[in-house]
Formats: C-alpha cells, structure tokens, sequence
C-alpha cells in the first residue's frame, strides 16, 4: 500500500477536509504548504515515513484481525464437529444397509 501525505496548515482547505496526496508530492496544492506523511485512517502526522497507520489506528487493525480469526476458528470448529458427527451417522447407517 501506498503512502499518504498531508496538509499540516490547520488553516487550509486540504488539512479540514483532510485530502490525502500522494507520496510523489512535495507541496500542498491549495495554500502551497509541505506535505508531511499522515495516517490513512485519522489522518494524524506521522513520525517518520515507516508506515502507513499511526500507532493507534494501526493497533486497532491488528485487534481487528485477532478478533476475525478468533471468530472464524469458533465457528470452522463448530462446523467440523457438525460434519464429523453427521459423517458418523452416515457410515453408521451405510453399514446397517449392507
């Protein structure tokens, strides 16, 4: 993914509607400011050009993700135990008819 600059001039058009730039660009096009690298997601500056997320956004991402794969595992499980049991019945049943 690409990197994001931003307009740090609180006074300017492209900072309040928060207009991401791409990385190429040096110069804030609307009041003429330097860009500086923001997180995508709230649009904070970044410390360094490391990234794309700030500290906080890009925890929450991760928790995002755990949260998925907690989830999904619950419910893959959920589902291997339904087809094991039902699979069960059905070569119980495959045996009675022979």
């Amino acid at each position: 993914m690409k990197k994001v600059r931003g307009c740090m001039n609180e006074k300017c058009v492209a900072n309040q509607k928060k207009t991401p730039y791409k990385e190429e660009d040096e110069y804030c096009s609307k009041c003429g400011h330097k860009l500086y690298y923001v997180c995508k997601k709230c649009y904070t500056q970044l410390p360094d050009d490391s990234g794309n997320f700030c500290v906080r956004c890009y925890a929450e991402k991760e928790d995002q993700k755990d949260r998925i794969i907690k989830t999904t595992g619950g419910v893959l499980t959920a589902v291997g135990f339904v087809v094991v049991n039902r699979g069960k019945k059905g070569i119980n049943t495959l045996s009675k008819i022979k």
